[in-house]
């Protein structure tokens, strides 16, 4: 006995009725919805971003690591300080302490 696979038959049941996991309604796959890759680029291009993946603010992410560590307002930003963690320059070596595990 084989097994009746509506995809070989137009989508279709055995009873002719059109099998419902194959259309975009039943959700994720058919090909009767949107091209997924289209509504990916509109949906990136309203939230700042373009079509050929580049950012569309044109570079204006500020980053205190290009600005001696402060921030927009002239502050100090925390994370670019050793204090923070293993962020900064001085403190342990993050290599060294990976090397001796976990919590001890």
């Amino acid at each position: 006995m084989s097994t009746y696979k509506p995809t070989e038959h137009d989508g279709l049941t055995k009873s002719g009725e059109p099998d419902k996991r194959l259309s975009s309604e039943h959700g994720f796959g058919g090909s009767d919805g949107p091209d997924p890759v289209e509504a990916g680029r509109k949906g990136g291009q309203a939230s700042g971003g373009s079509a050929d993946g580049e950012s569309g603010s044109g570079g204006d992410n500020y980053k205190p690591s290009e600005h001696g560590g402060l921030k927009k307002d002239g502050t100090e930003d925390q994370r670019t300080k050793s204090t923070h963690g293993f962020g900064g320059d001085s403190g342990p070596d993050p290599v060294e302490e990976g090397k001796k595990g976990g919590s001890q």
